[in-house]
């Protein structure tokens, strides 16, 4: 029974969450908790049962998209044999741009300051709390982690000291991540562009290390 219980409340906090989905791309990133009831269609204490908080609910929503997002980062970490390691650099910027083209509102709710505006209290607004500061940070360190593993081998193969692969990766990542941001809010050019001038620039420092499969953790 206590199983059976687990199961349903477990399925029913994935609707809630792919209501609360629905409603940011409806609403964009200003959504407020009354619209995530109403999309939802229960009132503002269930998904507080649910959640606990505010900071519960953005919480959920952004282990879940870090979670796909970072499934497609460590597969794209993964060359397939005999890639041509510029094109494994390219193809993993791009799994991140990808993102957020694809889910811009939630990426905004999820990782950026929002502006109170007098109407709504936009759910963007508890990310200036540590836990959502800390969402953001654990899931660039993650990411950071994966890739300073990677880059610490290829250094090693390449006969170069390994002792710097962790700030390498986590400056590679952070420098990934920050033109990502930039672009989401100024999209200036088309994706394929930004992934072209990410790549050129990654690729002429990891190659200027005489890395060869190394590129692939950019």
């Amino acid at each position: 029974m206590a199983d059976r219980r687990t199961a349903r409340r477990e399925d029913r906090r994935k609707e809630l969450l792919d209501a609360a989905v629905t409603a940011i791309r409806r609403h964009g990133s200003a959504v407020t908790m009354r619209d995530l009831a109403a999309e939802a269609g229960v009132t503002k204490p269930i998904l507080y049962r649910h959640f606990g908080d505010r900071d519960g609910l953005v919480a959920a929503l952004a282990a879940r998209f870090s979670s796909e997002l970072l499934g497609a980062l460590r597969g794209a970490l993964v060359p397939a044999e005999g890639a041509d390691p510029r094109t494994i650099l390219a193809t993993t910027v791009d799994a991140f741009v990808a993102f957020l083209e694809r889910e811009p509102d939630v990426y905004r709710l999820l990782v950026q300051k929002a502006n109170v505006g007098e109407r709504a209290v936009p759910l963007l607004a508890e990310l200036r709390q540590p836990a959502g500061v800390d969402t953001l940070g654990g899931f660039l360190r993650q990411v950071g982690g994966d890739v300073a593993l990677v880059l610490g081998e290829q250094l090693r193969a390449a006969g170069r000291d390994s002792g710097g692969a962790e700030v390498l990766a986590h400056g590679i990542v952070g420098f990934v991540h920050a033109a990502g941001d930039w672009w989401v809010g100024h999209p200036t050019m088309p994706r394929h562009r930004l992934v072209t001038y990410v790549t050129d620039l990654l690729w002429g420092g990891l190659s200027s290390l005489g890395l060869g499969m190394g590129v692939a953790t950019a």
